[in-house]
């Protein structure tokens, strides 16, 4: 049996995590706990990993994203060392998709081809390397950006709660409600050392289908939403994507 109590927090600043053993570990974590949690919606038909490759981890995350991990009780003897049981993050948030990047990427692959540069087949997603598919895809980051928070305080500070996991056999101990305090805590720290606030708002972008209702039992609110259609990412229902926020003031 674990003991909460005895647990450790550790603070890392991405920027800390490059090149480190540890941003392995965190990775892995975050797409077995992806991984798990799709298993309960299969019909959403999601395909991949949570993070291609560790290097995704920290593009997501920001030069100014920190995260906090949580290690099993006395498993944690150093930096970046012990049992991982749960994670959150959190970073200034910016109104920009993934997927613009990942549509440049194969578009840069596709037209290399084109040219004899490259002879591979390129990556599993070589189904969507046509001019036609790059148009949905960038159709699709098009609609995330159109998510434009229109409520009447655009000058209120943002943050982005980011890769809220827990161990699926530790879920139910409120591991990651008490690790978004320690996000809200941290963003209310950076808020009044930026001198701004002391409103400040943390958001949430999350699948609509799976998410939604924890991030509502903790009183965000939806104020964007897109559907995304059937085909992306192996869906063959389509899905949505919603950002929801909540309101906060600097303790």
């Amino acid at each position: 049996m674990l003991k909460e109590g005895a647990m450790h927090v550790e603070r890392i600043p991405t920027p800390n995590l490059a090149d480190k053993p540890l941003l392995s570990t965190l990775v892995d974590f975050a797409n077995n706990a992806f991984d798990d949690r799709m298993q309960h919606y299969p019909e959403m038909g999601f395909e991949g990993k949570r993070f291609e490759k560790a290097e995704d981890f920290l593009e997501e995350m920001g030069p100014d994203g920190v995260t906090f991990i949580q290690y099993a009780a006395g498993s944690h003897e150093t930096e970046g060392s012990g049992q991982i049981v749960a994670t959150a993050g959190c970073k200034p948030f910016k109104n920009t998709s993934k997927l613009t990047e990942r549509v440049e990427s194969m578009r840069e692959e596709r037209h290399a081809r084109e040219r004899g540069l490259r002879k591979d087949q390129g990556s599993k997603h070589e189904a969507f390397y046509t001019k036609e598919h790059e148009d949905q895809l960038q159709h699709q980051a098009e609609k995330i950006g159109a998510m434009v928070h229109k409520d009447g305080q655009e000058d209120v500070p943002r943050f982005e709660v980011m890769t809220v996991c827990v161990r699926p056999d530790l879920q139910g101990r409120k591991m990651a409600d008490k690790l978004v305090e320690r996000v809200t805590e941290e963003v209310s720290s950076q808020v009044k050392e930026a001198g701004k606030g002391p409103e400040f708002k943390l958001v949430v972008r999350l699948m609509k289908e799976v998410n939604e209702k924890y991030w509502l039992s903790k009183g965000f609110k939806p104020v964007g939403e897109q559907f995304f259609e059937p085909g992306l990412f192996g869906s063959p229902t389509g899905f949505h994507i919603v950002d929801m926020t909540r309101d906060h003031r600097t303790s």
